[in-house]
């Protein structure tokens, strides 16, 4: 249970920009930090859901544009730093190894300048909707939603060869746990009474977008893991702003 909890500490601070003055590092414990990613994602759908509802009543004007950034302003850009690093790399449609390269350059490319801008516009134009229903519930589970699929994914899928995530070796009992993690917020977004297909839409985003970058890149990595949870929460976004 200590290591579990060091776990999440370890997750949250590695994975968010929240102020946490607990920060421990546990070698024993690094191999739960991805079991521990779902619950990382329930505190940001809480914020997102507090602050979304703040905003709301606070500053209405820009509350879709807040609404849109605030995953992405809770977790300090990580994720949204490897959607654009895959951007470039997927978009070159250059030969693997050119491709690989680009996935590592830390410079920024035209793709995913590109890339950042649709991404930017459909989820304003999504917030926008869902802020006018004023129902933002399901927010909760979204980021809980979309860190499954990370999870899951960096657990199983063969990784890119320059992967942080090379040496990780994940068991069957560790992807049951991050798939019962899933179901339960399936259930609890059916049990609340929130829009359920927002999440369905949401872990689909996430299986197309990881399944094109990994077949492409041939395996996984943080960087493709970002991409596939930032497209897998605007889908989810998008999906919430159409559903009655």
């Amino acid at each position: 249970m200590k290591r579990l909890f060091r776990a999440f500490f370890m997750s949250l601070g590695m994975f968010t920009a929240l102020p946490c003055p607990y920060r421990p590092w546990d070698e024993d414990a690094r191999p739960l930090m991805l079991v521990c990613l779902p619950l990382v994602g329930l505190v940001v759908g809480l914020l997102w859901f507090t602050l979304g509802l703040l905003a709301l009543r606070v500053l209405p004007a820009v509350s879709a544009a807040l609404i849109a950034a605030l995953p992405w302003l809770l977790t300090g850009f990580i994720h949204l730093d490897g959607y654009m690093d895959t951007c470039d790399a997927l978009l070159s449609w250059r030969p693997l190894e050119q491709r690989l390269r680009i996935l590592k350059d830390v410079h920024v490319g035209a793709f995913a300048v590109v890339g950042l801008g649709l991404l930017m516009l459909f989820s304003y134009d999504a917030a926008r909707a869902v802020t006018a229903k004023g129902d933002l519930r399901a927010l909760l589970l979204v980021p809980m939603v979309s860190r499954c699929g990370s999870a899951l994914c960096v657990l199983t899928l063969k990784p890119i060869g320059h992967s942080e995530y090379a040496r990780v070796e994940g068991s069957a009992a560790q992807r049951l746990a991050v798939c019962a993690v899933w179901l339960v917020a399936v259930v609890c977004a059916v049990w609340l009474k929130v829009q359920a297909l927002a999440l369905l839409a949401g872990t689909l985003a996430y299986a197309a977008a990881m399944l094109w970058a990994a077949r492409t890149l041939k395996g996984v990595s943080g960087d493709l893991a970002g991409f596939a949870l930032t497209i897998s929460e605007c889908a989810a976004l998008i999906a919430l702003a159409h559903i009655p």
